[in-house]
């Protein structure tokens, strides 16, 4: 049985910012020789399902099991980090929150409702934003900044500018965090 802290990072449908965050940080992690593991999953809160519902917006077939974004990869890749090209977006599973050692999401409405959902298992969910201490306005965290209309799912995950400019935020965000999510999985003090 592994005994070694796994985290998991939450996005809406693990397709860009919970799988940039699983891969760099697994990445982190085995530069580092340290034996955390990382996994990602998708979860849609209900805010979000709402907004969606009442503007027409349909969610994609399968909303789960679809392939990581392609700028997520080339973001990636200009790192050095490979995803593999069978690599599918998985749904949160109960099974997944119980095996985490840490939760990490992109929304702090994820974290709200996973704490509900999830009750026993509130006291190791948190969101990115207080993992990484940032104060002000996180633009990833900001799904009403983008145009509520039939594109939406493209803007959120393929549109250049619009995942550039997330994953950007989220590795300068998921670098801040760091030492915290090291500090929480029992691993000691990182340099930033």
């Amino acid at each position: 049985m592994d005994m070694s802290p796994h985290v998991t990072f939450v996005c809406v449908r693990n397709r860009v910012r919970s799988i940039f965050a699983e891969f760099y940080l697994e990445d982190v992690f085995r530069k580092g020789g340290d034996g955390a593991t990382v996994s990602s999953a998708g979860f849609v809160p209900q805010v979000l399902k709402d907004q969606l519902t009442e503007a027409l917006i349909p969610f994609p077939e399968p909303l789960f099991n679809a392939a990581t974004s392609r700028l997520t990869r080339e973001f990636l890749l200009e790192k050095g980090i490979r995803v593999p090209e069978d690599r599918r977006s998985k749904e949160l599973s109960a099974e997944m929150v119980d095996k985490a050692d840490l939760i990490i999401t992109a929304l702090g409405a994820q974290k709200e409702e996973l704490c509900g959902l999830y009750e026993e298992a509130c006291p190791k969910i948190f969101s990115i934003r207080e993992m990484s201490e940032k104060k002000g306005y996180l633009f990833s965290e900001d799904f009403s900044a983008l145009p509520l209309d039939q594109d939406y799912w493209y803007y959120a995950e393929e549109d250049p500018k619009n995942v550039s400019k997330v994953l950007r935020e989220w590795e300068e965000t998921l670098i801040r965090a760091i030492p915290n999510i090291t500090k929480r999985l029992g691993m000691g003090e990182r340099d930033k």
